[in-house]
């Protein structure tokens, strides 16, 4: 008996051939996509990696830089701070990210600072300034502030902040600018310091409606002091004058020794007062006199005015009649 064997055609193996090649094929490129896909999820990864390290390397860079560095959102939300941010203002990291400043600050200070960063997101342009504040410490310390607008790939519009403390290069600015305006022998102001002072001084008096007293007082007898004992002596004595009238004078009227012998003193708020200032001189006077290191009698001359609130004439010319009244003292005195 014979068997038949029933074998596909070559037309189905064909086919067959053709089916496999198409699904290698097909495996082919699903392994392509899928290694394509591998890289950039590596890539991804190796991005987020390297950037977290960044984020990690620059947070420890801030952390400790001598900067107090911020970041705000436009709404004034704390987005990032560094450590001496934190340490300056005595806040927790924890307990202040997400916060804005009325939530951080006194009033008045986020008040301010929210003005600011307007003025940074309104103008797109840093804006640089000096800041002085308290510190937690109680010290009181300059800052050179710079401010920053930007944003980021998706539009979202910050605030960045530096602050470099300036309080060195402040103070010693604060120190040339005093001894200027300061008179080495006596400690009280020169001549530029009267004028800084005073003019100013004399400016507000005017808008408060308030009259003031000028008085100008020359040493009596000093050159024959100086020609007797010598000049060492002299200069004791101008200094033990100017101790005086320190001593006789408020705390907020104006003292300088403007020359050689001469002193000038504004008296701000004096209505229905000038007396007292009178009284003052009289005892400056009585001092000086009776000092027992003195081995000479001495005295002032003093030119005296009152200087109404309607007035008008400036400070100089209102030394220049002060200087006046002083000299005709003097004169009757000869």
């Amino acid at each position: 008996m014979m068997i038949s064997e029933d074998r596909p055609s070559f037309e189905q193996l064909q086919r067959e051939r053709d089916a496999l090649a198409a699904r290698v094929t097909a495996l082919s490129l699903e392994n392509t996509s899928l290694r394509a896909d591998l890289a950039t999820a590596q890539t991804q990864l190796d991005d987020a990696d390297t950037a977290r390290r960044d984020s990690l390397l620059l947070r420890a860079y801030m952390d400790r830089s001598n900067l107090r560095a911020w970041l705000k959102d436009e709404r004034g939300r704390l987005v990032y701070a560094n450590r001496q941010w934190f340490e300056q203002l005595g806040l927790d990291e924890a307990a202040a990210i997400g916060k804005s400043d009325f939530e951080l600050l006194p009033a008045d200070v986020a008040a301010r600072e929210r003005a600011h960063d307007l003025d940074v997101l309104g103008g797109h342009e840093p804006t640089r300034m000096m800041v002085v504040e308290d510190g937690i410490d109680g010290d009181t310390r300059s800052w050179l502030v710079t401010r920053f607008p930007f944003h980021n790939a998706r539009g979202e519009r910050f605030v960045g902040g530096i602050a470099q403390d300036d309080t060195a290069r402040a103070r010693h600015y604060e120190e040339i600018r005093r001894q200027s305006i300061t008179d080495s022998l006596t400690g009280l102001l020169n001549r530029r310091g009267f004028d800084t002072l005073a003019a100013p001084e004399l400016s507000r008096a005017r808008r408060r409606g308030s009259a003031c007293t000028l008085a100008l007082v020359d040493l009596d007898g000093l050159k024959g002091v100086n020609d007797r004992l010598g000049h060492a002596a002299g200069d004791a004595i101008i200094a033990l004058a100017a101790m005086i009238l320190r001593k006789v004078f408020r705390a907020t009227d104006i003292v300088a020794r403007i020359g050689g012998d001469e002193f000038a003193i504004f008296a701000p708020d004096t209505d229905g007062d000038a007396d007292a200032i009178r009284r003052r001189l009289d005892q400056a006077v009585a001092d000086l006199s009776s000092n027992p290191i003195l081995e000479a009698q001495l005295g002032f001359s003093i030119g005296l005015l009152d200087c109404p609130a309607s007035g008008r004439e400036s400070l100089d010319a209102l030394l220049a009649t002060a200087d006046a009244r002083m000299y005709e003292q003097k004169r009757g005195k000869r």
